[in-house]
């Protein structure tokens, strides 16, 4: 994509012009426009006339409770919001499903109905949803006019899914569920502040065997890091999340590696760190694991009264030694931005300030744990980021907006 839209927060709500072309695919449009409702964006239809064919305009109509758009000379609708104002009205423009027919239009600048013609007067982005049997998908006319798409200012195209299609074929040209398209109409609206940028992450619990059948953990849900993940590839990032066992569905369009101990996070994130901008350590990582850990399960009767720990490396740690701050290397070398993460349960930013003096941290992001406030599992948290000399700055919110806000002041320190 090319361009951005008007404002910086992908969190207030959208006014949203909703294109739908004609494929057995407009059916799931209503379901997009449900969960755009849902979360507080403003919607308007325009609907081409083969689309009409699948959905009629009475359904949107209900939904959105505004009038549906379906031609461009309909005195009645240009009377309560004409075509150029509702190209001008739109934060962003979605085309989903995106037909053969229309993005060749979309390609080729024609506006022949009233869904092209908002498509060519308005400013907004636009993001486009192809979905069509898989041969016609897999055209080279159809692949071209998409490229031509992919290459025009302020354009986002999304890749359809694959998997069994209406007409029985197998294959790509599914439009995909609506919050992988919700995550890309985010992401086409937010400045790509990351643009370029590769962004490394942990996140969630290290499980510890004891045996087959126990283990050592803590209560981190993962939320917060995989907040992050997302919030980094809506800016731009190209993003891997090395994550714990947890039960969050992988952010579309972040590169997910599942460990379970400390000792595999820690070989995984070592093996990627020297290629990233960014390591971010979220993950809450056990500092212990049992000594001598059996693969059976141990009786109970069999079991000591004691157990024999022994430490985990330390990624946070070894990551500040290799690359973090304070380190002398080569003027040439690429080096990640190492940020960690502080959970305390008391004095949280000078016990976080002094981790991260210890650790060799280029910044860290402290959050209080135990009792009523605590960020574990919880969906929302207060976090203060700590970077250098700069005074500590503090965010608040769900989890979602805290990624938000703490990547846009990040951003600055990766072009210091």
């Amino acid at each position: 994509m090319k361009g951005g839209g008007r404002r910086s927060e992908a969190t207030v709500a959208l006014k949203v012009v909703l294109g739908v072309s004609g494929g057995i695919a407009a059916y799931k449009a209503c379901e997009l426009v449900r969960a755009l409702v849902k979360r507080g964006d403003e919607v308007r239809v325009v609907m081409t006339r083969n689309a009409q064919e699948f959905v009629t305009p009475l359904t949107f109509q209900a939904l959105t409770q505004q009038p549906v758009g379906v031609a461009t000379f309909d005195a009645g609708y240009e009377a309560q919001i004409g075509h150029i104002e509702l190209a001008r009205w739109a934060d962003v423009v979605l085309l989903a499903p995106a037909t053969a027919n229309t993005i060749a239009k979309m390609a080729q600048g024609m506006a022949d109905d009233l869904l092209t013609t908002v498509l060519l007067a308005t400013r907004a982005p636009v993001v486009v949803a192809p979905a069509m049997n898989t041969q016609m998908y897999l055209h080279p006319r159809v692949q071209a006019n998409l490229e031509t798409l992919r290459q025009t200012e302020r354009h986002l195209v999304i890749e359809p899914d694959a998997g069994e299609l209406a007409c029985g074929e197998v294959g790509a040209g599914r439009l995909p569920d609506p919050p992988v398209i919700l995550a890309e109409l985010d992401r086409a609206f937010s400045p790509q502040r990351l643009k370029g940028k590769r962004v490394l992450l942990s996140a969630g619990p290290t499980r510890e065997a004891i045996d087959a059948a126990r283990f050592l953990s803590n209560p981190s849900s993962g939320r917060m890091g995989y907040a992050l993940a997302a919030a980094a590839r809506q800016l731009g990032a190209e993003v891997t999340l090395v994550s714990g066992p947890t039960a969050l569905a992988t952010p579309y369009g972040v590169t997910r590696v599942d460990v379970v101990s400390a000792a595999q996070m820690h070989r995984e994130v070592m093996a990627r760190a020297a290629s990233v901008d960014v390591a971010m350590m979220v993950a809450a990582v056990a500092d212990w694991r049992p000594a001598h850990p059996s693969d059976k399960k141990v009786p109970k009767s069999q079991m000591a009264a004691t157990l024999e720990l022994e430490r985990n490396p330390d990624i946070l740690a070894d990551l500040g030694e290799r690359y973090g701050h304070g380190r002398q290397g080569d003027g040439d070398e690429r080096r990640p931005l190492v940020v960690g993460f502080a959970a305390e349960s008391h004095d949280v930013i000078e016990r976080a300030r002094s981790k991260c003096a210890r650790k060799g941290a280029h910044a860290i992001v402290a959050n209080r744990i135990g009792g009523p406030t605590s960020t574990f599992g919880a969906e929302s948290a207060t976090v203060h980021l700590l970077a250098g000399e700069d005074e500590p700055q503090t965010f608040s919110g769900t989890k979602t907006e805290v990624a938000r806000a703490l990547w846009e002041a990040l951003a600055g320190h990766l072009q210091r």
